[in-house]
């Protein structure tokens, strides 16, 4: 315990704690008195941060009004396009009770003729009725298939040839799988 002893009365505690709490004292008067002054002048915002700050908003507003037009047009379109495929659901089955009829020699082929190329009639008419809400790339497939029901109809109303009508059942065919690969993408 000697070692002890020779230690503790070289560092002199008394000493070391008087000047701790002096210097605590002084920090704490320095900090009450820095806290206690009065700020002149009058609060004003800053018009520089007040115009980015507005223009910030004004840009995350538009965004989530396009975001939000986005997914409604999406929306609008999908069910545009679900609508569609029961269309041509409808569409070629008229078309394939007329080819049926004319590979069985049936005596009511210019019946299901005029059925079928009134259901191509009027399938065009719609595609063609609602092209104008899609996006471009829908919309110009839909305005083809409409141009080609049309032509369908014309050549089953008419004298054709089992190639005419089969290239313009190919043509249809082809064109809505397009439309369905694309509404696929939606």
């Amino acid at each position: 315990m000697k070692g002890w002893e020779k230690i503790n009365k070289e560092i002199n505690y008394g000493r070391v704690g008087a000047w701790v709490s002096v210097g605590s004292i002084a920090v704490g008067l320095s900090v009450i008195v820095g806290c206690s002054a009065a700020v002149t002048g009058s609060a004003v915002p800053n018009e520089a941060h007040v115009a980015a700050y507005q223009s910030e908003v004004s840009i995350s507003m538009a965004a989530a009004s396009s975001s939000k037009a986005a997914a409604d047009a999406a929306e609008a379109a999908f069910a545009i396009c679900e609508e569609a495929v029961s269309r041509s659901k409808n569409d070629v089955v008229a078309f394939n009770a007329y080819v049926d009829a004319g590979n069985h020699g049936e005596t009511d082929l210019r019946a299901e003729a005029s059925a079928a190329a009134s259901s191509a009639r009027e399938t065009a008419s719609w595609f063609d009725s609602v092209s104008s809400e899609l996006p471009t790339q829908l919309s110009g497939l839909f305005a083809e298939l409409a141009a080609n029901l049309r032509s369908s109809a014309v050549v089953i109303e008419s004298d054709h040839s089992a190639d005419e009508i089969n290239s313009i059942s190919d043509t249809s065919n082809s064109i809505r799988k397009s439309i369905f690969d694309e509404c696929g993408s939606l």
